[in-house]
């Protein structure tokens, strides 16, 4: 084989090598995007899961207090009850007792 039998020969196998490289690089592009993007979803998935349960607990946690608080003004409002039927009763004694004498 001749030199320049030999140089196209070196040549054309390093076009070869380059278009497979070329290739290559384009397929390891190509499957670290598809990685890339499965994980974002993986990732987004598993954040919407926890902003799910957090605020369910909120929402639990909030209904408790909610409930503790109509109970406390529940009984806040019985003892006014309580306290007004009193006044009464001895608001109705002062009248009788004035009117009477």
């Amino acid at each position: 084989m001749s030199i320049l039998e030999e140089i196209k020969a070196a040549e054309k196998a390093a076009e070869e090598a380059k278009r497979d490289a070329k290739v290559k690089t384009r397929n390891i592009i190509r499957e670290a995007e598809e990685n890339a993007s499965r994980e974002a979803e993986a990732m987004l998935t598993t954040a919407q899961r926890t902003a799910k349960k957090a605020v369910a607990a909120a929402e639990a946690e909030a209904k408790i207090k909610a409930k503790a608080i109509v109970e406390e003004r529940m009984l806040a409002d019985r003892q006014l009850e309580l306290a007004a039927k009193k006044k009464i009763a001895e608001a109705v004694e002062y009248v009788i007792e004035k009117v009477v004498v």
